[in-house]
């Protein structure tokens, strides 16, 4: 009878953890090939610049000057921290920063898509993830995923003249896996820590850490003007994409959990959980467009993803070789929705048009939404 109790009361500890795991598989099954459906609720898109960039991970709006910046690294297939990717003797791409006009459409696309100029910054160890643009300072902070440690950039943009100078790298033990960045003003910065355990590390434990849930990742505060005062205030499973919803209410995305979720931030930068939603699909980067509504782009079916940053080792773009060149198709389907408290989440593209969805942003005014691949060519451009 006393076993029966004990082996009772572990089932009782185990089963919310248990029917968590469940949930969260259960959007991956419910996503495999044979039982995916798509959807298309937006107007139309199209995919831009395909032969100019690839692989670009984020993109942040400026709607007052109608650009987007984007974050694109061809150098991933060969060198990816987070899915554990680690080739660097093929490594011959860095990463680049690119700023699109998209409210001019008239422009050729040469004049409409840049590379900036990165100035002060001489490196070939420039592999970006995460960006974020604060306009007011033109402050850019972009996530480095050096090969000789991350760390976070921070540049000075100029729009303009499409050239960003660089100020300094940013490096603090608690920069651990730094992933996604929302900043604050005035040098202060939340950021996400995908993990605890780093794939270079580990590939195995960074991967039972994904799969189990285990809540590694976290959330960071910290003052580049004070760093000794930065402090990790929340944790969670696969943290990934950080956004404002108003000036007190963070949400921050929850990859392995296939959900977001909801802090209040104090005076003192602390937070405070105000709940959690769970999604269709895993979610990698957030947005808030200017209806306040919770943009989200990520990855319906897992297994696929995975099975894409493996096999980019071998990919060599315009190869003879069938091997080479068949390591380079991107087969993941995207996924973007938005979430509001009185709508709830409304998904308005699930499909294989664009590959390997990381994030989405819409800039309501003017009609018109983008959605980065992770390992896709181009950007997609649609009209809402």
């Amino acid at each position: 009878m006393a076993r029966r109790s004990i082996y009772l009361l572990l089932l009782a500890f185990a089963a919310p953890y248990l029917y968590d795991r469940y949930l969260a598989f259960s959007v991956i099954l419910s996503n495999r090939p044979a039982a995916f459906q798509r959807k298309y609720n937006i107007k139309s898109h199209e995919v831009k610049f395909p032969t100019r960039i690839r692989n670009c991970e984020d993109v942040v709006l400026d709607e007052g000057m109608g650009l987007a910046i984007l974050s694109c690294d061809p150098g991933r297939d060969k060198w990816n921290t987070v899915m554990g990717t680690f080739y660097p003797e093929r490594l011959t791409e860095n990463g680049g920063i690119y700023l699109y006009d998209y409210a001019n459409p008239g422009l050729p696309d040469e004049e409409a898509l840049k590379r900036i100029t990165l100035k002060n910054f001489e490196t070939d160890d420039f592999h970006p993830l995460g960006i974020e643009y604060e306009a007011d300072t033109s402050t850019l902070y972009v996530v480095n995923h050096a090969q000789s440690g991350s760390v976070i950039e921070i540049f000075s943009l100029a729009p303009t003249a499409a050239t960003a100078t660089h100020i300094r790298t940013l490096k603090h033990p608690l920069i651990h896996t730094p992933n996604s960045i929302h900043a604050l003003g005035d040098g202060k910065i939340f950021f996400t820590n995908d993990h605890f355990m780093r794939a270079a590390v580990s590939p195995l434990l960074s991967k039972i850490e994904t799969f189990a849930g285990i809540p590694g990742g976290s959330i960071v505060y910290l003052d580049i003007n004070k760093p000794d005062t930065a402090k990790t205030v929340a944790r969670l499973p696969f943290a990934n994409g950080i956004a404002m919803l108003n000036s007190t209410w963070l949400a921050v995305a929850s990859s392995s959990k296939a959900g977001v979720y909801f802090f209040e931030v104090t005076p003192e930068y602390d937070l405070k959980s105000k709940g959690y939603i769970r999604t269709p699909s895993g979610v990698d980067n957030l947005s808030v467009d200017s209806k306040g509504k919770l943009v989200m782009a990520g990855h319906p079916f897992a297994p696929a993803l995975m099975k894409i940053s493996k096999d980019r080792a071998n990919c060599v773009h315009e190869s003879e070789n069938e091997e080479e060149r068949k390591a380079c198709e991107c087969g993941a389907p995207s996924w973007a929705a938005e979430w509001s408290s009185d709508g709830g989440i409304k998904e308005f593209y699930k499909g294989f048009h664009f590959c390997s969805s990381s994030m989405a942003v819409r800039d309501v005014s003017r009609g018109i939404g983008m959605v980065s691949g992770l390992y896709d060519k181009g950007l997609m451009v649609f009209r809402v």
